[in-house]
């Protein structure tokens, strides 16, 4: 392998040096090799690193860490034995510290980058005592192997990067501990009661072998447990509506798992990357769990949408109240308000809020936490903002401060005019991509808004996700 000495004249394989300049949105460390961005994997700030080049594209390269020259002092040995694998993680070699600062430069990057905003000032990311054991549900697909010297052994994981080979996580160090036992104790009864499983079970069929007979059996085991409520609810996505040994299933689960609190089946025959088919099946206990979040208190059907990390949630909707600065007398508009739960967190302390959202099943929630905890003043609307609000705008309702909590996708522009439109005078924006928050903070500095302040929350340690709480103002007021 020779040493490259044209960024334009780089070739596969060929080994170049580069001091990585800051962390990307994915996790990777960025540096340049002649006016090129070089984007190695595993690579931290401030390293000078030798790395292989895997692709070359017109602007930039993609490169494989060979070996670290000088090493950042943020350089942490991951303690999980398959970090880089199972792509779960993807900052675990860094210091918490590290990760904390890393995640503000990914969020002064992308403002920088697409709203042209340089001297920005961010606010230090808030972070997590104790950044593990702090997810609340695992997703896990599962196969049977062939063991050396025994039968055979469940596994429960992810898919490895690029591959459709299951990595197991047992233990998992980012997964409540609770999580991880309950995973455990279902792989073990489906072993032992030797339940059909999906992939790797020639009884069923293989998944990851095309034609090989009808697939059924279980694929993917969904396990949620209550942080406050310590109930456990355990959901197994199958193939087929029914299973064998079903009576002895359910009496297994419930000697194993005591804390259990329900068990259901979801059928999902199809080949979809969507984890949840159509049709539930409740086989024992409550078909809804309990849980809360500060004083609000929630019961969660299995396919029903809640805050992975609860402790930051926490966090993240005071940073959003703070945020707002209501008084009582606002009229708030929750605009992307899923089921409820930040309008809900505001409620007690604006005049009114409003709640807007596509999906119906989602507003039926929200309907139901509003009266299940008393709030009164929040009221739960189907639809899109941009076509609801210009209506109350006709009926005299101009809100004083406008929630988002948009997908990754970000706002939707008609979205964007509508806020331009209705003028709010605070404009709250939540974010889980920094990019298409910084794009959008754009369209709204140009149309009158400045920002006023930015807040990232880490969400999802050992990750490179970064949460951001964004006010903006218009700029006369």
């Amino acid at each position: 392998m020779s040493a490259a000495s044209d960024a334009e004249q780089v070739k596969l394989g060929d080994v170049i040096v580069v001091t990585i300049k800051r962390i990307g949105i994915n996790g990777e460390g960025v540096g340049y090799f002649r006016r090129k961005a070089v984007f190695i994997d595993g690579a931290i700030t401030n390293e000078v690193v030798k790395a292989e080049v895997l692709e070359t594209h017109e602007k930039f390269l993609k490169a494989k860490l060979v070996e670290v020259e000088k090493q950042s002092p943020d350089r942490v040995e991951p303690p999980c034995p398959v970090f880089g694998i199972c792509g779960g993680c993807q900052i675990q070699h860094i210091s918490y510290p590290g990760q904390l600062r890393a995640k503000l430069e990914i969020v002064r990057e992308a403002f920088s980058r697409y709203a042209n905003l340089n001297d920005l000032k961010i606010k230090p990311t808030l972070g997590m005592d104790r950044p593990w054991d702090y997810r609340n549900k695992a997703q896990l697909q599962v196969e049977r192997r062939d063991v050396k010297g025994s039968k055979s052994e469940i596994v429960a994981g992810l898919y490895e990067i690029g591959s459709h080979e299951i990595v197991d996580i047992s233990g998992c160090p980012i997964q409540h501990p609770q999580v991880n036992r309950a995973i455990d104790r279902v792989k073990a009864v489906l072993g032992e009661l030797n339940t059909p499983l999906s992939k790797g079970d020639s009884r069923g069929g293989r998944s990851d072998i095309k034609d090989s007979g009808t697939r059924k059996g279980v694929r993917t085991i969904v396990v949620r447990s209550g942080f406050q409520s310590g109930e456990i609810q355990v959901t197994l996505v199958t193939e087929t509506a029914d299973l064998p040994r079903q009576d002895e299933l359910i009496e297994r689960l419930r000697l194993e798992l005591p804390e259990m609190s329900g068990l259901s089946i979801n059928v999902n025959p199809l080949k979809t990357p969507l984890v949840f088919g159509e049709r539930m099946i409740h086989l024992w206990g409550s078909e809804a769990m309990n849980e809360s979040l500060g004083d609000l208190n929630f019961t969660l059907s299995p396919r029903a949408f809640f805050q992975l990390n609860p402790e930051q949630t926490v966090k993240l909707y005071e940073t959003v109240r703070a945020a707002a600065a209501l008084t009582g007398k606002e009229t708030v508009v929750d605009a992307y308000c899923g089921t409820g739960t930040i309008g809900l967190w505001l409620a007690p302390y604006a005049a009114e809020v409003r709640g807007i959202e596509v999906l119906p099943e989602a507003v039926a929630d929200a309907a139901r936490n509003a009266e299940q905890n008393g709030r009164d003043n929040a009221t739960f609307f189907e639809g899109e903002a941009e076509d609801l609000l210009p209506r109350w705008a006709k009926d005299g309702l101009r809100p004083d401060v406008i929630v988002a909590d948009p997908p990754r996708a970000g706002l939707d522009r008609k979205f964007l005019e509508t806020i331009l439109r209705a003028k709010p005078k605070k404009f709250v924006y939540v974010s889980c991509n920094p990019s298409t928050l910084a794009k959008d903070c754009k369209v709204l500095l140009d149309g009158g808004y400045e920002i006023q302040s930015v807040q990232p929350v880490d969400m999802f340690p050992q990750t490179s996700q970064v949460e951001c709480v964004t006010v903006l103002v218009r700029s006369e007021a």
